[in-house]
């Protein structure tokens, strides 16, 4: 699962470093070292003349068709493996596709220690997601894929980063969903060799401290290079 993540750009700087442009929504999104669901996030869509455009969504979906904004169930992760197929998810993976700038995740072990994943050069990283506007109301969710190698001892599930280089074909609308959403979960077992990974002190309120190693664990996962 993704439950927390870091973002601590404003949605101007965000874009520019993105080379992309924001609309009105972007402007709703707030910086933070400590994103929960229910909070209005960046993220990263394709226009109908075609532009990548970065905007604001809330991190819950409800899909289009639902009489109630406040569902049984928590859907701001949905598993790529199924997510074509699921009533909840299945409109927005044909027509909703989106990317969601990150800095970095948190995920929790066994032991419930919280643990910082992030590029190793430093980059934003980029989950793949699915929008779903309901009653005028942009919402999202991010993807989850099952963990390899060097992610799997923290957690059985990690969000499905996509390579920079894949980002137009998962944003194009023309493709179809279960080829798109198979071929992103392939391709993203190589994004794992480029994440570093820490242990780092529960989390409480907000700011950089919160991605700082633990005193006297340091690093605890050095992930290899891609290969």
């Amino acid at each position: 699962m993704c439950g927390r993540f870091a973002m601590p750009w404003d949605p101007e700087r965000l874009a520019d470093r993105l080379g992309v442009d924001t609309d009105e929504a972007a402007g709703k999104v707030t910086p933070s070292y400590n994103i929960a669901p229910g909070s209005t996030i960046a993220v990263i869509r394709r226009t109908a003349d075609g532009r990548s455009l970065l905007s604001g969504a809330r991190w819950n979906l409800i899909p289009s068709w639902s009489d109630t904004g406040r569902l049984p169930y928590p859907t701001f992760n949905a598993r790529i493996e199924t997510a074509a197929d699921k009533p909840t998810f299945q409109e927005a993976a044909r027509h909703g596709r989106i990317l969601i700038p990150m800095l970095g995740y948190y995920e929790w072990d066994t032991y419930h220690n919280p643990h910082w994943f992030h590029a190793r050069d430093g980059r934003i990283l980029l989950a793949a997601g699915l929008l779903s506007t309901w009653h005028g109301m942009s919402t999202c969710t991010i993807l989850t894929r099952q963990a390899e190698d060097h992610c799997a001892p923290v957690h059985d599930r990690m969000p499905v980063l996509i390579i920079d280089t894949d980002s137009g074909r998962w944003l194009d609308p023309a493709r179809e969903p279960h080829t798109v959403l198979q071929e992103t979960n392939q391709a993203a077992r190589h994004m794992t060799g480029r994440l570093d990974s820490r242990q780092v002190a529960p989390l409480r309120g907000d700011g950089p401290e919160l991605i700082k190693p633990v005193p006297s664990q340091g690093m605890l996962f050095g992930f290899d290079e891609e290969k």
